[in-house]
């Protein structure tokens, strides 16, 4: 199983260089849910960086595109240097389309966040030949399991961080400011949560980024107590660090790389950033109330 992280700097891929196997970047036009969003000259330089290291470099183009938008993607991949790029992150079956037209369908990541949930969909889009995807984040340890028993293609997961649970194209954060005749600017704050009158101990992190509004669960997932049992059922783990900072990064790469829980540096890290961590459902199965 191999390490990828996002990064707030490129600083941060040559400090934690012995506790990664490669990184995920991108720019907001053509990305979402960016810990930090690059310029292109930023990204050539980051692609540059990991391929001196050895280490293997993703580009995220996971956004809801329109028709006009789909040209300006096509337009930005043809900036990239192909032959430096391990794979890009989709979410959107014209992106594939795209990649497809320029026979690099064999560098697609599909992660539709939610839809892949068993191995008849991996080996489907196995038989399309691209690269991998993602397994739904709501599935179990013992589905993904039986995925990865099944599976033909390449199995992503993320293994750390606060999962998304809510996506919409719509400015909601600006509608709602607009509504109270506020001037603030809300656009890519990372330290705005909802707080509900019920659940006042439960604040959910909200992002307004370009491609939309964004709500994430209140705890931060953690996979660390499994580690062992997921490295054997998974080809690429995702550490995501939105919402927090490359310090933290250096803290908890190196437990994940290394398959060591340090208590210490998890109450240092928990006490500091003010989180607490859960297994998502990786033991709770999803069930429906009539």
């Amino acid at each position: 199983m191999k390490i990828l992280t996002t990064i707030y700097s490129k600083e941060a891929l040559i400090e934690n260089k012995d506790y990664l196997d490669g990184i995920i970047t991108g720019n907001e036009v053509y990305a979402t849910r960016l810990t930090h969003s690059f310029e292109l000259d930023e990204i050539l330089e980051i692609i540059d960086i990991a391929n001196r290291l050895h280490k293997e470099c993703f580009i995220t183009l996971n956004q809801m595109y329109t028709n006009e938008h789909l040209e300006e993607v096509s337009q930005f991949i043809d900036k990239l240097p192909i032959d430096k790029i391990t794979g890009y992150i989709i979410a959107d079956i014209g992106v594939y389309m795209i990649l497809k037209d320029k026979n690099l369908h064999n560098k697609a990541i599909y992660n539709p966040e939610t839809l892949l949930t068993n191995y008849f969909d991996f080996n489907y889009l196995a038989e399309t030949g691209i690269f991998g995807g993602f397994v739904a984040k709501e599935i179990t340890l013992e589905d993904i399991k039986i995925i990865n028993k099944n599976k033909k293609t390449h199995t992503f997961m993320v293994g750390h961080g606060h999962l998304n649970m809510f996506y919409s194209k719509r400015k909601l954060l600006k509608n709602y400011a607009d509504y109270l005749n506020s001037k603030e600017d809300f656009k890519d704050k990372q330290d705005l949560l909802i707080i509900e009158e019920k659940r006042k101990d439960d604040p959910y992190p909200v992002l307004e980024d370009y491609a939309g509004t964004h709500v994430f669960r209140s705890k931060v997932f953690s996979s660390l107590e499994e580690l062992s049992e997921i490295k054997k059922a998974i080809d690429y783990l995702v550490i995501d660090t939105i919402f927090k900072d490359d310090a933290y990064l250096k803290l908890i790469l190196p437990m994940y790389y290394d398959n060591q829980i340090n208590k210490e540096t998890i109450d240092q890290l928990q006490s500091k950033y003010n989180e607490s961590w859960d297994k998502g459902f990786l033991f709770n199965k999803t069930f429906y109330k009539r």
